[in-house]
């Protein structure tokens, strides 16, 4: 990594880390027979891929990450990946949120215990920006992910106002559900608000996408001091940028699918 990027990291981390918008699959190791077992497939129609029936490892996850050339004009700073489930920190153990049916939303871009692998990347769009874009790939059993996809689509049903606290303070979160583009199996995505206790604000735009039994991920976030609702707006993040790399992220999650079940 640039010592740019570094620093740039640096600088923001803290404000991430306060209101949980950073994620993490693990140090990057895996298992060198990570990819010795793509699991079963059953047939398909003549000229289809067979359709995957065994959860992806990291091995084969971890490929299906944006590179450099699908990504023009965003800069990736770092990538991991991981099997199985990530160990639980201090930290996600002690943040509680209200009403807890809205976990969901607040936790859509992290593992939830039953991932058998996951894979994360962070990009930046151009050198200078301060926003980072977050890529999380989490692998289920299909019928796993589909219900993790029903749990998030129920939560954004009836959270449009909820409350977060961890060890770094407290937050109020408004949230709306945003028109999603047709992609995947099953595709949401909501943008959320939050109004931290000390001051300032935390924008988040969630874009989740199931494949199979792999749900794909991309969140854009702003954090900002004090600002006036006038000012607030202009740092709204919006889906238009980013549409292009979040179809590239499906098509590389769809050929993963295909490619370890031939």
């Amino acid at each position: 990594m640039a010592r740019k990027s570094g620093r740039r990291l640096a600088a923001v981390a803290a404000l991430l880390t306060a209101v949980g918008l950073t994620s993490a699959c693990g140090d990057g190791t895996e298992p060198a027979d990570a990819a010795k077992n793509p699991g079963n497939a059953t047939s398909t129609a003549a000229g289809k891929p067979a359709r995957r029936t065994e959860p992806l490892t990291a091995a084969e996850l971890r490929p299906a990450l944006l590179t450099a050339e699908q990504v023009v004009g965003f800069e990736i700073t770092g990538s991991s990946a991981r099997d199985g489930a990530a160990e639980e920190s201090s930290y996600d153990a002690e943040e509680t949120v209200s009403p807890d049916a809205c976990r969901p939303v607040r936790d859509a871009t992290k593992g939830d215990g039953e991932e058998t692998a996951a894979a994360q990347s962070t990009m930046y769009r151009g050198k200078s920006a301060l926003a980072p874009r977050s890529t999380n790939l989490l692998s289920y059993s299909e019928e796993a992910a589909r219900t993790r996809m029903t749990l998030l689509r129920e939560a954004l049903g009836t959270c449009d106002r909820f409350s977060f606290s961890n060890a770094f303070g407290k937050a109020a979160v408004t949230s709306e559900v945003l028109d999603a583009p047709d992609l995947g199996d099953d595709t949401l995505r909501y943008r959320t608000l939050s109004r931290l206790d000390e001051g300032g604000f935390a924008w988040k735009l969630v874009t989740a996408v199931r494949v199979g039994g792999v749900i794909a991920t991309m969140d854009v976030q702003e954090v900002t001091g004090p600002l006036s609702p006038e000012k607030l707006a202009t740092f709204k993040p919006e889906p238009g940028p980013d549409e292009e790399v979040i179809a590239g992220l499906v098509e590389n999650v769809t050929d993963a699918q295909g490619a370890s079940g031939r």
